[in-house]
Order: structure tokens, then sequence, then C-alpha cells
């Protein structure tokens, strides 16, 4: 095992969240795809230490959370490079996790790797998060979504809250935020039918590199006007809660 590999499995294990031996591999494997693939520029980044221990370990703390672990239907919106939708899915087997990305060969790399890893939780789905918040198979469907590195709180909420059913949660990765944006995704979220329940910030080990990131964790407490998501565009656009 790598040193980078065993320091995300201890971070891991200070966090709560126990990766067996298959899990680990299946880890770098994910890595190691992200740092050989060669049709489309999916990560910043081909340094594999950098990947497992940035990447990888940032999408794992969304575990620090209660609830992932046990199961139900994540999607994870704007997914990219299947972060953090794929480490969740490793993770957590009882997991069911959508990937929804609208650039296809983004979404060709997610079912290459779905296909390479044999992860049969995980589902790869090519739409844009305007649209698919107004499909039935989507629409308020999901116990939990996830955005990381996305958009502004508010366009997050927007995207995210319409595929989330009453009840569930909204979780957005954030890093250093603004309390300017963070008090329009308040606003945001209550249009959505949503509310802000919890700020946690994340902790890691002292010989990892100490970054700000907090997990906004807003829950679902009613059905989301039909009025969202607005067309495609106007939540970048026009944000809610401005």
């Amino acid at each position: 095992m790598s040193k980078a590999l065993e320091q995300l499995r201890t971070q891991c294990e200070d966090w709560g969240v126990e990766l067996d031996a298959s899990q680990l591999s299946l880890l770098s494997a994910y890595a190691d795809e992200l740092v050989a693939y060669k049709l489309a520029n999916v990560i910043g980044t081909r340094n594999r230490d950098l990947i497992i221990l940035e990447h990888l370990l940032d999408s794992l703390s969304c575990l620090t959370l209660a609830g992932l672990q046990s199961g139900g239907s994540l999607i994870d919106v704007g997914a990219g490079a299947g972060l953090p939708g794929i480490p969740l899915s490793i993770a957590c087997p009882h997991l069911r996790v959508t990937l929804l990305e609208a650039t296809e060969k983004k979404v060709r790399f997610l079912q290459y790797v779905k296909q390479r890893l044999n992860l049969t939780n995980l589902t790869v789905n090519h739409a844009r998060a305007e649209s698919a918040g107004r499909e039935a198979r989507y629409r308020e469907h999901f116990d939990s979504s996830t955005a990381r590195a996305l958009a502004a709180l508010p366009v997050v909420l927007e995207y995210c809250a319409p595929l989330v059913r009453t009840g569930g949660k909204v979780l957005a990765m954030k890093g250093r935020l603004q309390e300017d944006e963070l008090s329009q995704g308040v606003a945001a979220a209550r249009e959505l039918g949503a509310e802000l329940s919890e700020t946690p910030r994340v902790y890691y080990r002292s010989e990892l590199t100490q970054k700000e990131r907090r997990l906004l964790v807003f829950d679902k407490v009613s059905t989301t006007p039909a009025t969202f998501p607005r067309r495609v565009g106007l939540p970048k656009k026009r944000p809610l809660g401005a």
C-alpha cells in the first residue's frame, strides 16, 4: 500500500470510517484511472498522491456526517470526474449513487470507470441539473444530494434541492465561505423548501495538508415549488437569495 493510501485509510479511521482491503484497492484503482485517462482532461492533476490526499480524501469527508454509510440513495450533481460520488459508492456499497453530469466527455469517463471497477451500486446519467430536476424519475426522488466545487451556494441549492425528497438532505461541500454567500444560500433554501441545519468543519491529521473545508447540510423540509429549477442558465445568471 502506498504511503498516500495509508494516510487516507488512517484519516478515514479517525473519522469513524472503516475501509477494508477491497475498498482500498478500488480507491487505488480509481486514482490510477484518473492519472492514466488520456481521452479528456477530467481532473486538474496527474499526481497520484495529490489525487488520493486532495480529491479522494476530501470526497470521503462527507462520511463524517451521519446517515450516508447506512445506505439509501444519493445523487452527485455536476459529478465531473466522479468526485465525491465514486469514492462514496466504493466506501458505502449499500448506498445507491447516481452521477449527474452535463459534459459528454466526462460522462464517457464516468461510464468507463463504472465498468472498469464494476461498481454495481453506481449509475451514470448525462443531463443538466436544471433539466433533471423537472423529470419525474429524478424530481424529489433521492435521499440526499452532494455537490463539490460546482457553483455558488444559491446555485448549488437550486440544482440539488428539487432532486431530494422531503426529509432528505442537500450536502454542499465548500472551502472558505464568505458570509454573504452563506446568507444568500440560506435565503435561497427557504424558497426551495430547505433550511440550513449544520455547518461542520472537516479536521485533518497534523501530518496532512491543512485546508478549510466545511460541509453545509440543508434539510429538505417541504416540497420544492414547481417553478424550480428555472430554465437552463438562469440559476447562475440570476441566483436566488441575492
